[in-house]
């Protein structure tokens, strides 16, 4: 019971010092090179370092194309959150399908087809900058979240 106890006590000192580390860390980093530099870290790219196994400046190359897309991926997410938050206040308020409701539906596809060709121009920009074996592999990696056919997948839902 008592080291029981003892090992509770431990792991949450544990992740309070990993909270307050983090937390140092990134108002240091704004405090230091103003706001938005933990994201230019960019540490969400360090497994494709590690896993395609590229050199500084491929990386240096890769940084600076998600960087540069990084802006046009959070206005896509807004306008796509914006569509779903418009279709789901007139499925509430409708029994069938009206003109509006008809247009929100199609605003909304039109947004989902936008953001799907940015990324994959986004995929594709960043693959023509690494080593054929390495862009296959990234290719390979990301293509599936990018053309997301999960709400498609054929199977026999219907067949039960």
């Amino acid at each position: 019971m008592k080291k029981g106890l003892i090992f509770l006590v431990l792991a949450l000192l544990a992740g309070l010092a990993a909270f307050c580390a983090m937390r140092w860390h990134k108002s240091e980093s704004r405090h230091v090179h103003g706001p938005g530099v933990v994201l230019d870290a960019m540490p969400e790219l360090e497994w494709l370092r590690s896993e395609l196994k590229l050199n500084d400046e491929q990386f240096a190359v890769v940084k600076e194309l998600h960087a540069a897309y990084r802006p046009k991926c959070v206005e896509m997410c807004r306008r796509i959150m914006e569509a779903h938050e418009k279709i789901d206040a007139l499925a509430k308020a409708n029994r069938e399908i009206t003109p509006e409701y008809r247009g929100a539906l199609k605003e909304q596809a039109d947004i989902h087809l936008e953001c799907q060709e940015e990324m994959l121009k986004h995929l594709y920009k960043t693959a023509a900058a690494l080593r054929e074996d390495q862009a296959r592999k990234y290719l390979d990696t990301m293509l599936p979240f990018a053309l997301d056919f999960s709400y498609s997948e054929s199977g026999d839902l219907h067949a039960r």
